[in-house]
């Protein structure tokens, strides 16, 4: 089988994945998760329009203490790989730098998301232990990155996190990515601008910079639907996104997120599932200040809650009768119609669950899952 960085269904069959799989009874439950995302926070230092997590960002966050004992749990439990992501801004936590030097150094990989406005802060270890850096960004331009994502007092830090993402990819060992999330009208009333006419330029800044690719990504409602855009539009993208393949040298990549092909097609915005059981989320969670979730997907949803981890290990957790209810309550069918990044994935499990013995394992390429 040829390994993709980011093909999500060959990362499940690498040693260390198919190994886990093994242990697990799918119908019990597995004792602990293979990747979790973590939300150290819930605030964030940008106001950013249309932001998708508006109604869950507040002051919450972990303690600084509760954090750290957090992350030893989680190595202790086997996790083999963290999201830093959210929510609110990762790197707004204080005790963040801590966190990544701690999971680095007892060999958990790390994923850093993040809109960049903090990298100076702490580079010399995001440079030296994370696996990736996802940097936000959005614009080409100065003045779109403050239409779309202006600081709490309406200025504009893009020329910072420019900076900051050429500082890191000097220093970095593990990969860059420049993230550009398509904005429209259609995103909602009160967008008046588009960004698609940038995206060309985007990626001629994100090379040039020193990022490792340029990601392409389609928007989502509030309730993660796919937003269609008016068919010219997508025209314009296909256009620019064709322009920014040219760009493509010397280890430089043009990324097309999974669903974005959806939204350029003008599909229907609903993605209908014909099972009834995720098993992705017995290798994937997602924990918060507020709680720990099935997935991403239902961040802040109080019936998707699996329990909170602010008083209580995350292992207690994982294995309490509140994870248990939710899992059996939880089917796809019903309470996941919009375009899954793990659909696949899912379809994969099916399939290993029938037959484990003939699977041909590859060597470990990328534990993010």
């Amino acid at each position: 089988m040829e390994k993709s960085e980011l093909d999500l269904k060959s990362k499940l069959y690498q040693k260390s994945v198919i190994d886990r799989i093994k242990k697990i009874d799918f119908e019990e439950g597995s004792e602990a998760p293979f990747v979790v995302e973590l939300d150290p926070t819930t605030q964030c230092n940008l106001d950013c329009l249309g932001c998708i997590s508006e109604d869950i960002l507040d002051n919450n966050r972990f303690s600084s203490e509760r954090l750290m004992e957090l992350g030893r749990e989680l190595v202790k439990a086997g996790v083999k790989a963290i999201v830093l992501i959210g929510g609110g801004e990762p790197l707004s936590h204080p005790k963040i730098g801590d966190l990544i030097e701690f999971f680095g150094e007892n060999d958990v990989k790390i994923g850093l998301t993040t809109n960049g406005i903090l990298i100076d802060k702490y580079i010399d270890v995001i440079a030296k232990y994370c696996s990736w850096t996802r940097v936000s960004v959005d614009a080409a331009t100065d003045e779109m990155y403050q239409y779309l994502r202006p600081d709490k007092n309406g200025n504009s830090k893009f020329n910072k996190v420019i900076s900051n993402m050429e500082m890191l990819a000097e220093k970095k060992n593990g990969i860059l990515g420049y993230s550009f999330l398509i904005r429209t009208s259609e995103d909602g009333p009160n967008f008046e601008r588009s960004n698609i006419s940038e995206v060309k330029k985007a990626a001629k800044l994100a090379k040039d910079i020193g990022c490792d690719y340029f990601e392409i990504k389609p928007s989502y409602n509030m309730d993660h639907f796919l937003i269609m855009h008016d068919e010219e539009k997508m025209k314009q993208l296909k256009t620019e996104i064709k322009e920014g393949y040219k760009l493509e040298e010397d280890g430089f990549k043009i990324l097309e997120s999974v669903n974005l092909e959806y939204a350029i097609d003008n599909e229907l915005n609903i993605q209908l599932k014909d099972y009834h059981e995720c098993p992705i989320s017995e290798l994937r969670t997602l924990v918060t200040p507020s709680g720990a979730y099935v997935c991403p997907y239902f961040r802040g949803r109080k019936d998707k809650c699996i329990g909170r981890v602010n008083n209580t290990s995350f292992s207690d957790m994982w294995n309490g009768g509140q994870r248990e209810e939710v899992m059996k309550e939880l089917d796809p069918k019903e309470d996941c119609k919009m375009h899954c990044i793990r659909h696949k994935s899912n379809l994969i499990l099916f399939k290993m669950q029938k037959s484990m013995e003939n699977i041909e394992a590859i060597d470990d390429f990328n534990l993010f899952i």
